[in-house]
């Protein structure tokens, strides 16, 4: 079987072009190479023009030659020219189209006039009545364009996405909507604690809330909930934040008027094994998100055995329902939230218990899993 994957974008340090893009989607990278283990996996990147190649078990679909026979022409079009392309060279049996985006709804339309069975997989959910920023409406267009589309086949990352998207959509009917819950193939190394005391935090424990800064992520309120902690559980507790900061210094701001420099840090934008050794010294994760599909980062922090914080109606909860590694604050209310950040900090967590509950997420299984559903729609087209 032949599965072409397309993506804007992903994170990848062996390609200069999205070396430095830690915002694109690691998990439809590590999906690629899983697949590619099993069956022949293709992999079109949308933003930048790339060579052909293999990443390991990942062919790499050349866009530059195509780009170079084209100067001048818009850059959409010339993507719309690779894989029309791609189509007839390689031959896919199924074309998996992730998330959302003007390219990969152009890749979804030419599916469709086509005849090309494909897959889309919706990693995050808008809803219409989402009290987030105006800049959002575009995805909640795209979304209505995507899930409106008949005989579209869509697979959620989460159970709690699923029932978000079937109860604002219920014309899709069972065999076109399907849960596949995120993996990870991400590896965790221990590293020393001397990074602890570097940041001169020994007696405290630490939070981790990796993730782009942004209105969506809400790690704002975060800061306002810990400013409302009682002073000694303030002294105990440290929250980092890392990320690419699309709200112009806000969350810093917020810190500083706040006056919690010493118990929060920004810690800016880290790569996957700079996260490792901060995964290492930190006793949990939070997270503050108004969506959010199943969390790649709260994976990660499971792998290292810590406990997750998060609002109990963010869909990514509904995934990771057991007291044993979850605490959920109930109200979208600081008060809430800082609640649960006290009764996180007074529990004793059980590491090992965590840890095993991590292995349900391999990659491996992602991968199975969506081979079947490959299946399944080859076989019902």
């Amino acid at each position: 079987m032949k599965v072409l994957s397309v993506i804007w974008k992903i994170y990848d340090d062996r390609l200069q072009e999205f070396a430095d893009d830690t915002t694109g989607l690691i998990v439809v990278r590590d999906l690629c190479e899983y697949l590619g283990r099993k069956i022949e996996s293709y992999l079109l990147l949308g933003k930048e023009y790339v060579s052909k190649t293999n990443l390991d078990n990942i062919h790499l679909v050349d866009s530059r030659s195509t780009a170079e026979n084209n100067h001048g022409k818009p850059h959409l079009e010339i993507m719309k020219e690779v894989f029309e392309k791609s189509l007839i060279d390689i031959g896919p049996d199924i074309v998996h189209i992730h998330d959302c985006g003007d390219f990969c709804r152009m890749c979804m339309k030419i599916c469709i006039n086509r005849g090309v069975p494909f897959v889309f997989t919706a990693h995050s959910f808008i809803e219409k009545d989402q009290k987030i920023s105006s800049k959002y409406e575009k995805h909640i267009n795209f979304q209505r364009e995507v899930f409106t589309t008949p005989n579209i086949y869509v697979v959620a990352v989460g159970k709690g996405l699923a029932h978000k998207i079937s109860k604002e959509y219920p014309n899709l009917k069972k065999k076109q909507l399907r849960v596949i819950q995120n993996g990870t193939g991400f590896k965790p190394e221990i590293f020393d604690y001397k990074l602890k005391n570097d940041l001169r935090l020994k007696n405290r424990k630490i939070l981790i809330c990796p993730g782009k800064i942004t209105e969506r992520k809400n790690q704002i309120q975060i800061v306002k909930a810990f400013k409302l902690l009682p002073k000694l559980v303030q002294e105990k507790i440290s929250i980092l934040f890392c990320g690419n900061d699309r709200l112009n210094g806000k969350l810093i701001e917020a810190i500083k008027d706040a006056g919690l420099e010493e118990p929060l840090r920004y810690l800016g934008t880290l790569s996957s094994e700079q996260m490792k050794k901060y995964y290492s010294i930190c006793d949990g994760f939070i997270t503050a998100s108004i969506t959010e599909g199943l969390s790649i980062a709260a994976l990660e922090a499971l792998a290292y055995g810590l406990p997750l914080i998060m609002f109990s109606d963010v869909e990514c909860a509904m995934d990771l329902n057991d007291e044993h590694i979850s605490c959920f604050a109930e109200e979208r209310t600081d008060e809430s939230l800082a609640g649960t950040i006290e009764k996180w900090y007074c529990k004793e967590w059980n590491k090992e218990y965590i840890l095993e509950y991590s292995k349900q997420f391999s990659m491996d299984k992602v991968a199975n899993y969506y081979i079947e559903c490959y299946q399944d729609i080859l076989s019902d087209k």
